[in-house]
């Protein structure tokens, strides 16, 4: 986004309460083979909300990309069916009976008796949002500063002395409306009949804009900007706690606002001096903000939904889980996009915050109390004691998985070759003698360590230096696993899945011509997993599907050896292995 103008396209398409869930049975044998994956959590989806509006506490909506709109019954988030596919821009009503959505092929939704329906549509443009006062007087607007206006006499398009595009609208009054949109152009309507721009501070594109009906307005826009006019009706920029993208504010009181934006900010002020809020969950980039009822709702990306109740929290998120670790307790742990994260606790998956805001990729531990995930831009997470704990990386590149030793030593890989290495006393980069992207580690012990990344690289470890080990394949290799030194596996693209038997790699019928995630054992069995849900378990001579009911990408896997056994992916997904 840039000062002189903001790509629609950039914010239309860039983009469940979490409850606890117990699972199937994990005390049979685990000799036993799994049948099934049965699904013990997950989000709604992993669209992008863009807008979000309440009634009272426990009345609330969001809305988003495929036309995707949520509400919120006050017990959990529950997908609601809408007559179009197009991206939801926002969101608004006069009543918990009177609702409307619009959407940017030119739809106008109206939620009728519990029903959407589509209440009209305008050609040729996009609309970015909708505001009123009454069952009958509402305005929309949109792309090529278009205005339309609806009455008692039905829906009217408004001249406006803009041609630019128009993000936001409030007011108090028919004769006291705010337009707002690209190149900091502010409208106002309608004093002297009709629409007017007016002078403002800047040229910074402005996406929101709220009043609190005692003459004090705020707009928000790109690259942190806030604009203030009070009673001498002039607009005035005002100090920013943040750089990011401010993408929607309201009232929250008389003198109290809240506004929201990228990177999970969110704002809070009279208008004059603001703070940030903090917030717990992952730093996904918000873009709807509402009020009612003393509760606060905010939507993002991947299906992210927070609310203020007891501070800003994640209530809902389809953000990717990409590893999990699953220690013979049932402590399991799961970490993925922008800092999410989920912890079971007897029998039951929930939320937790980890210290980090940045992806986190992998996972592994010698049980609950003593693990390290590892992330994006160099994050080490520890945790000891109880307590979370940032460590000090040689490294601050994208780091993709780690191996925890049960000496307690422990290598981590990522891109640009990297490996890093644990023996006590602080992390050190070793020299691997490749370039590619490592994407996994695996090892029964120290002195034979394994990675595998792109180009069908793999590198073994002998407790004093890397070696290549030349694979039968060009293939990217996302996953390795084994038993021994003599029996590894590893997996990736184009149902690639490869078998170490102690002096060569063996190659095994592809049961799928999909990516393959992951691969991990269990007594005789070997399980892998990737695209679409799918996964199969190997009998020794041929691979049988596992039913997963899962709706996307299978990125990770945990467990075995007498550990719960879990998968994750896409849209927040946990399955659990039945046996």
């Amino acid at each position: 986004m840039t000062g002189r103008s903001c790509s629609r396209f950039a914010i239309l398409a860039s983009a469940l309460t979490i409850g606890c869930l117990a699972g199937p049975r994990s005390d049979i044998p685990p000799g036993t083979p799994i049948s099934s994956l049965a699904i013990v959590h997950r989000g709604e989806t992993n669209a992008a909300f863009l807008a979000a509006w309440a009634w009272s506490a426990d009345q609330a909506w969001v809305a988003g990309q495929g036309g995707i709109i949520l509400g919120w019954d006050g017990t959990r988030w529950a997908p609601e069916s809408v007559p179009t596919s197009e991206t939801i821009t926002s969101i608004w009503g006069s009543a918990e009976d009177h609702i409307l959505a619009v959407g940017d092929r030119g739809s106008v939704l109206h939620r009728v008796s519990g029903t959407w329906e589509v209440d009209t549509v305008f050609t040729g443009v996009q609309l970015l949002a909708v505001w009123g006062f009454d069952r009958n007087r509402y305005w929309a607007v949109g792309t090529g500063g278009q205005i339309f206006q609806h009455t008692l006499a039905g829906w009217s398009v408004m001249p406006t002395p803009t041609s630019t595009e128009l993000w936001d609208i409030w007011g108090v009054s028919d004769q006291a409306l705010i337009a707002v949109g690209n190149n900091g152009t502010v409208l106002e309507c309608c004093t002297t009949g009709g629409w007017r721009q007016v002078s403002t501070p800047t040229t910074q594109t402005l996406l929101g804009v709220a009043g609190d009906a005692t003459g004090r307005v705020v707009a928000t826009g790109s690259r942190g900007t806030i604009l203030l006019r009070d009673g001498t009706g002039t607009w005035r920029q005002v100090p920013s706690p943040t750089a990011v993208n401010l993408f929607s504010v309201r009232a929250i009181a008389l003198g109290d606002f809240t506004a929201v934006g990228d990177g999970g900010r969110i704002l809070r002020g009279d208008g004059e001096r603001w703070s940030l809020a903090p917030v717990t969950g992952p730093a996904e980039n918000l873009r709807g903000i509402t009020s009612a009822g003393g509760r606060q709702f905010a939507s993002g990306w991947y299906g992210n939904v927070l609310d203020d109740r007891g501070g800003w929290q994640q209530r809902t998120s389809g953000g990717i889980l990409f590893a999990v670790h699953s220690p013979t307790d049932g402590r399991a742990l799961a970490v993925g996009l922008g800092g999410l994260a989920f912890e079971r606790v007897n029998g039951s998956w929930r939320s937790v915050a980890l210290p980090t805001t940045t992806t986190l990729f992998g996972v592994d531990g010698a049980d609950a109390e003593n693990r390290i995930v590892v992330g994006d831009s160099g994050i080490i997470l520890r945790r000891t004691a109880g307590v979370w704990r940032r460590e000090a990386s040689p490294y601050q590149g994208l780091l993709r998985s780690v191996w925890w030793a049960p000496d307690g030593r422990a290598m981590i890989v990522g891109d640009s070759g990297t490996a890093l290495a644990w023996e006590g006393a602080a992390w050190r980069r070793l020299t691997t003698g490749t370039t590619a992207f490592l994407r996994h580690v695996w090892a029964r012990e120290w002195a034979d360590v394994w990675a595998v990344g792109d180009s069908g690289t793999v590198i073994r470890w002998d407790g004093k230096q890397w070696r290549p080990l030349k694979a039968p394949t060009d293939q990217l290799l996302r996953g390795v696993w084994g038993r021994s030194s003599r029996d590894v596996w590893a997996v990736g693209e184009k149902g690639v899945v490869l078998h170490w038997d102690g002096d060569r790699w063996l190659t095994l019928p592809p049961p799928t011509a999909g990516a393959l995630r992951a691969v991990i054992g269990d007594g005789a069995d070997i399980w892998v997993a990737g695209e679409d849900g799918t996964a199969w378990r190997w009998t020794g001579t041929a691979w049988v599907p596992i039913s997963t009911g899962i709706p996307g990408l299978i990125v990770g896997m945990g467990g075995g050896n007498g550990a719960p056994f879990f998968t994750v992916g896409e849209v927040a997904v946990i399955a659990e292995g039945v046996r």
